[in-house]
C-alpha cells in the first residue's frame, strides 16, 4: 500500500469510528469516490450523500457508542480488511448493552479514494437474538444445527 492509501484509510477509518455528534462528516467529500458503496448486513447505498445519511443514523441511532478497531491487513494496496467490535444502546430497540464483532472489505479507488465499504457481521445473533419471539426462534435454530459430540 501507498503512504497516500495508509493515511486516507486511517482518516476514513477514524471518521467512521468517531461515535461523537460533531463528527465532521463533510470529510467524506474528499476521502471517498462520489459514486462509493456501502454495504452491510442492514443497508446497500451508493453515493456520498447515502453515505453521510448512513454514518448519521448509526450516529443518531446508536447511544454511548463503543467503537474498536481490533486489526487491520492490507491485501493489495487497493485493499484492507478491517476486524472492529462495535456497541452501544440502540435507542430504537431499547437495547442497553448491544455488542457486535465484524469484518470491514475496505476498496480504494486508483487516487487512494475510498471506493467500497462492505461490512460483514451475524445479524442473527447480533441483532436479531435480542428480539422476544423471533430471538428465540434463531436461539432454537443455532441449538439444531449446532454439531453434536
Amino acid at each position: 500500500m501507498t503512504d497516500r492509501n495508509r493515511l486516507i484509510l486511517d482518516a476514513y477509518l477514524a471518521l467512521w469510528a468517531d461515535p461523537s455528534p460533531q463528527r465532521d462528516l463533510g470529510r467524506l467529500d474528499t476521502l471517498t469516490i462520489d459514486a462509493v458503496r456501502f454495504k452491510d448486513p442492514i443497508n446497500d447505498v451508493s453515493g456520498r450523500s447515502a453515505l453521510k445519511a448512513v454514518f448519521q443514523d448509526a450516529t443518531d441511532s446508536v447511544a454511548n457508542t463503543r467503537v474498536e478497531i481490533v486489526g487491520l491487513a492490507w491485501a493489495s494496496p487497493e485493499r484492507a480488511f478491517v476486524k472492529w467490535r462495535y456497541g452501544g444502546c440502540i435507542r430504537r430497540l431499547k437495547l442497553t448493552d448491544w455488542q457486535i464483532t465484524g469484518m470491514s472489505d475496505i476498496t480504494l479507488a486508483a487516487d487512494g479514494r475510498i471506493a467500497a465499504h462492505e461490512d460483514h457481521w451475524d445479524l442473527a445473533s447480533g441483532l436479531f437474538e435480542h428480539f422476544p419471539v423471533i430471538g428465540w426462534l434463531f436461539r432454537r435454530l443455532r441449538h439444531r444445527l449446532r454439531l453434536r459430540r
